[in-house]
C-alpha cells in the first residue's frame, strides 16, 4: 500500500545526522579495525545507512591495511524487501565504490538480500545491528503474515507493529558482544503491544542508551512517527543512559543524559519519571485505596446503547444510563440520554421470556448478534455484552477519565451512571478523595509523569488508561495538611485550575 510520495506505508527514510549516530551507538567507527566487524540492516530502504557504513569500511581499511572489497563482501548485508527500494539501494552501493575508488565488479550479490527479513535464517551472528525498521500497523499486515508471525515470535501480542518482530529477530542475531541502534516509533515503550519485546530485553540484554525524541524531525519527510533511539547490547544490564527532549531540534553529539538503573522487567516507568518511586511521601493510586477500572464493552454498541427516544418500550428495568467519552468535555457533564441495555440479572444472563418487549428488540437483531465471538464461542450467550454489567458501579461514586476525548476536567459521578468502555473509571469509599485525587491528577505534576510513562494523543494531551494509571505515584493523601485537604476540595467544587495547580505544586515543591 503506497503512500502519496510512492513510498509503501511503514517506509520512511532516515536523515544523515542520525545515521551517523546510530553507527557510532554500535562501535562502528571509522577510526577501529572494522575487518571483521560483521554489521546488518536489516531494512535498508534506498541506502542511506549503506553509503556510510561503506564509507567507513573504506576509511577503516586504509588505515588498518586490510582488503576492503573482501571485508564489504564477508560482513556487511543489507535486506530490503521491496523490489524498488532493492535496486535503488544496490546502485548507490555500487556507486560509493566507484567513488571511494574501487572496482563494484568485485562486489558479490550476498551482500544484497531482496527478501522478507523477518523470514530469513542467517548463518551468522552479527556484532552491529542497525537501522530505522518499517512501521506498519497490526490491522494493515496480511493474514498470513500474522500467521507466521504468531508460530515464529514471542513479541507478536496484541495488536503489535511490524517493528516489534524487527526488534525481536534482529537482537536474537546479535553476537556475543554485539550492539544494535534502531530508530523508529516510541510507541513500544508505552503500548501493552510492547510489553514482551521489553520483558526480552530487560530480562536477556542490556539496555544501554534510550533518547525519546517524539518531537524532533529526525527522518526525510513530516511523519508522526514519535521517534525514539534505543541503543541494546548483549551482556548483563547495567545503568542505561536516558534522555527526552521537548524541543523540535535536537543536536545529538551535543546530549547531556541521565544515568538510571536499567528496567528489570516490562515496566520501563523509571526511564521517564525524575521523581524517586520509592520516595516515602509518594505511593500508587491503587495503594491508597483507590480502584481503577474500565467501562462496559458490549461488542455490538448500536444494538445495545440507545437513546431515550430509540428503546422501542423496552422494559426500564433493563435500561441503565451510559456515560461514553464524548459527553466528559468542557466544564459540565453533558449526558446525552443514552442507555445501555443490560442483559444480566445479578451474575447470570437474564430470561427473555420474562421481559417481552427486550426480547423481541434482540430477537430482531439476533443475526447480527449471532456473528460477535462472544455469541460464536457459547451460542446461548448470543445476547451477551462482552463485559458483565455490574449494577453496584451504577450507584457507585466514580472518578471519570475519558481515554480519548482530551477533557481538561475531571468529572465525578456521584451515582447515576454507568461508565462506556472508553471511559476509565477510579473509585473510593469516600467522595471527598476522590476529588482530591481529580485534583491531582490535573496538575501539573501529575500531567508530567502521565506525558512521561503514559501514551501521548497528537498535541500532547496524556490518554487516561488504567496501565498507565496504575504506575503513577502520586503524595500520601493522609499527609496532607487539613488546610490542603479543604483548599483542593473547594477547587475542584468551583473548578479552580489555577487554585488546584499552585496547592498541588506548592506541596509538591516542599517535599522534593
Amino acid at each position: 500500500m503506497d503512500r502519496k510520495n510512492g513510498r509503501r506505508h511503514g517506509e520512511v527514510y532516515t536523515n544523515l545526522e542520525v545515521v551517523h549516530f546510530l553507527l557510532d551507538e554500535v562501535g562502528y567507527l571509522s577510526s577501529s579495525n572494522l575487518e571483521n566487524v560483521k554489521i546488518l540492516e536489516p531494512s535498508a530502504g534506498i541506502g542511506f545507512f549503506a553509503v556510510e557504513i561503506i564509507k567507513r569500511l573504506a576509511i577503516s581499511a586504509k588505515k588498518f591495511k586490510f582488503d576492503f572489497l573482501e571485508a564489504l563482501n564477508k560482513n556487511i548485508r543489507l535486506v530490503e524487501l521491496k523490489l524498488s527500494s532493492f535496486d535503488n539501494l544496490k546502485e548507490q552501493v555500487k556507486n560509493i565504490v566507484i567513488e571511494l575508488g574501487f572496482d563494484n565488479q568485485g562486489l558479490k550479490e550476498d551482500v544484497f538480500i531482496n527478501a522478507d527479513f523477518l523470514r530469513l535464517d542467517f548463518p551468522c551472528d552479527f556484532d552491529c545491528i542497525v537501522g530505522n525498521p518499517p512501521y506498519i500497523r497490526h490491522e494493515l499486515i496480511d493474514r498470513k503474515d500474522k500467521e507466521f508471525y504468531k508460530t515464529q515470535y514471542t513479541t507478536f501480542k496484541f495488536r503489535a507493529d511490524i517493528y516489534i518482530l524487527f526488534y525481536e529477530k534482529s537482537l536474537n542475531l546479535l553476537s556475543k558482544r554485539g550492539i544494535l541502534s534502531f530508530i523508529c516509533s516510541n510507541r513500544w515503550l508505552f503500548n501493552q503491544y510492547g510489553r514482551a519485546l521489553r520483558k526480552k530485553i530487560a530480562e536477556e540484554f542490556h539496555l544501554y542508551k534510550l533518547l525519546n525524541i517524539e518531537k524532533t524531525k529526525p527522518f526525510d519527510e513530516d511523519v508522526i512517527a514519535y521517534p525514539c533511539i534505543s541503543t541494546i547490547a548483549q551482556g548483563a544490564s547495567g545503568y542505561t543512559y536516558f534522555y527526552e527532549s521537548e524541543a523540535q531540534k535536537v543536536e545529538l553529539d551535543k546530549i547531556s543524559f541521565r544515568k538510571i538503573q536499567a528496567p528489570k522487567d516490562e515496566s520501563w516507568s523509571n526511564l521517564f519519571l525524575d521523581y524517586n518511586l520509592n520516595h516515602k511521601v509518594l505511593k500508587s493510586i491503587p495503594e491508597q485505596g483507590f480502584k481503577i477500572g474500565i467501562g462496559v464493552a458490549t461488542g455490538a454498541d448500536k444494538i445495545f446503547i440507545k437513546k431515550e427516544t430509540e428503546l422501542n418500550g423496552i422494559e426500564k428495568s433493563r435500561l441503565i444510563p451510559i456515560l461514553k467519552s464524548k459527553t466528559l468535555k468542557g466544564h459540565k457533564l453533558n449526558w446525552d440520554n443514552s442507555y445501555v441495555i443490560n442483559p444480566f440479572e445479578g451474575d447470570e444472563l437474564c430470561e427473555l421470556e420474562q421481559y417481552p418487549h427486550l426480547e423481541a428488540y434482540f430477537n430482531e437483531n439476533k443475526a447480527v448478534l449471532m456473528k460477535r465471538h462472544i455469541a460464536k464461542k457459547n451460542a446461548k450467550y448470543w445476547y451477551k455484552t462482552i463485559d458483565k454489567i455490574k449494577l453496584e458501579l451504577i450507584k457507585t461514586p466514580k472518578l471519570l477519565l475519558p481515554d480519548l476525548a482530551g477533557s481538561k476536567f475531571l468529572f465525578i459521578d456521584i451515582g447515576k451512571f454507568y461508565p462506556h468502555h472508553n471511559v476509565y473509571y477510579i473509585t473510593h469509599k469516600d467522595i471527598d478523595c476522590l476529588k482530591i485525587l481529580a485534583c491531582l491528577l490535573m496538575s501539573d505534576f501529575m500531567k508530567k509523569q502521565l506525558a512521561q510513562i503514559g501514551i501521548r494523543m497528537n498535541g500532547g494531551l496524556p490518554r487516561y488508561q488504567a496501565q498507565t494509571l496504575k504506575k503513577v505515584r502520586i503524595p500520601i493523601l493522609e499527609n496532607l495538611s487539613k488546610n490542603n485537604i479543604r483548599e483542593l476540595i473547594k477547587a475542584y467544587d468551583t473548578r479552580n485550575f489555577d487554585v488546584m495547580n499552585a496547592i498541588v505544586n506548592r506541596y509538591c515543591a516542599q517535599i522534593f
